[in-house]
Parts: C-alpha cells; structure tokens; sequence
C-alpha cells in the first residue's frame, strides 16, 4: 500500500512516469505524501540553480529552477494559475465561472497572473542567491504541496468528475502526516522556514476564500493555483531579512 501510495503521489504531482500498471490513480493519490514530493522537487529545482548559476550567474540561475519545476511537474501548476485567474475574476454566475476555468485559451487575467507569479519568483530566487535559495526551493516545495493538502481535505470539491475527486475523502490524519513530512524540509533555516510557513498558509487561504466565494468550492485548477500561491508567498518570506 505505501509503494502505491508513493507512486500515486509522484504520479499526481508530476510527469515522473511511475504510475501503476494498470495507470489507476490510486487511493486518494498518496495525498499524505504530496509534501515529500514537494521536497524533492525543491531539491532537484536547486539543482538546476546551482549550475545554472554557475554557468551563467544568479538570473539565470533562478530561471532555471523553474524551468526545471516546470519541466518536472508538466507545467500543470502554473496553466491551473491561468486557468483560475481567468475563471475566478471572470463575469457571470458560478456556471459560467467554472466555464471559462475549463476553456483551454488563455485569458486576459490569466496572462498577467502567470507573468507576475514568475517575475516575482525570479526576482525573490535571484535576490536570495544560490546557496540561500536552494534552502527556500527546498522549504517552499514542501510547504506548497502541504497547503495544496490542506486546501484538499478541507474545501468541497465542485465538480462532478475530475481527477482532484480521487484525492477525496475525509482524513485529517492525512494532513497530519504531511506536517510531520514537511518538518525536516524546515530545519534547515527554521527562522526564515516559520515565516515561509506563516506566508504559504495565508496565500493558499486567501485562494480557498476567493475559490469559495466565487464557485462555491474547489476544482482541480484551484488545487494548482494554491500549491503556486503558496510556493511563490513562501520563497518571498525567505527573502525578508530577520
């Protein structure tokens, strides 16, 4: 059960092709597990800082850990941002709203929310440095994806069918255990790691608001649009000089 847990997890949040062989999602997509992932994503993202900035300076650098983030995860976070912008802020009832979330073009406010979100992660990786920043790739992939958890567990889920409804369920226990996974991805700056903490819970609580308050719930893109959030809010908090 844990081997398909990992594999439902790994499988969810990235393009890693471990799915099961008969390519069933698995129960609740290892959801306990999201944070771990978020680990090592952060741990392959500095990865990609550090030799990008060291072939080609800190800019770059911080470039690269997201093209490596984006690359690993299929982008699927970041079109969920566009997605939820676009869908969120638009016109019209909840129907309509869920609508425009599900058209594949890009709007408008999906546009300027994906360029906002990356010039500020850019610009927060950048300012940090290698070194500084691999602790922040590290902390912000766990604290993301266990906001993404929380939001999971806590919020109506609004669509009759999609992938997110596997995640479903009741289980605090679940959000427990991704707590516990997160803490070790804390220690290794856990001044600047509780005010990350701090940041990542009220970005992914003001998307939860908002997704409540403009569809009634959550959908999959709302899932995305939290974890992205909450990353972004979180490498900020480790910028802030304490």
């Amino acid at each position: 059960m844990r081997l398909e847990a990992i594999r439902s997890a790994v499988g969810f949040l990235t393009v890693i092709p471990i799915a099961r062989a008969d390519g069933a999602p698995g129960q609740r997509l290892g959801r306990s597990l999201f944070p771990a992932v978020g680990l090592l994503l952060g741990l392959m993202a500095a990865a990609a800082m550090a030799l990008g900035s060291l072939l080609a300076g800190p800019a770059l650098g911080a470039v690269a850990a997201l093209v490596a983030l984006a690359v690993l995860t299929g982008g699927i976070h970041l079109d969920a941002v566009g997605d939820c912008a676009d869908g969120l802020f638009s016109s019209g009832d909840r129907t309509r709203r869920l609508e425009v979330m599900r058209d594949p073009q890009l709007g408008s406010f999906g546009v300027v929310a994906l360029v906002l979100l990356l010039l500020a992660e850019v610009a927060a990786l950048t300012h940090l440095g290698p070194a500084r920043a691999a602790v922040a790739l590290i902390a912000a992939g766990a604290l993301s994806r266990l906001a993404m958890l929380a939001v999971l567990v806590e919020l109506p889920y609004v669509r009759a069918e999609g992938l997110g409804r596997a995640a479903l369920g009741r289980g605090r226990r679940d959000l427990v255990l991704g707590v516990l996974l997160t803490l070790p991805a804390l220690l290794l700056d856990w001044p600047h790691a509780l005010v990350a903490a701090g940041a990542a819970a009220l970005g992914a609580a003001g998307v939860a608001a908002l997704a409540r308050a403009r569809i009634g719930g959550a959908t999959g893109d709302v899932y995305g649009a939290t974890l992205e959030v909450a990353q972004l809010s979180a490498l900020l908090a480790f910028a802030v000089r304490l």
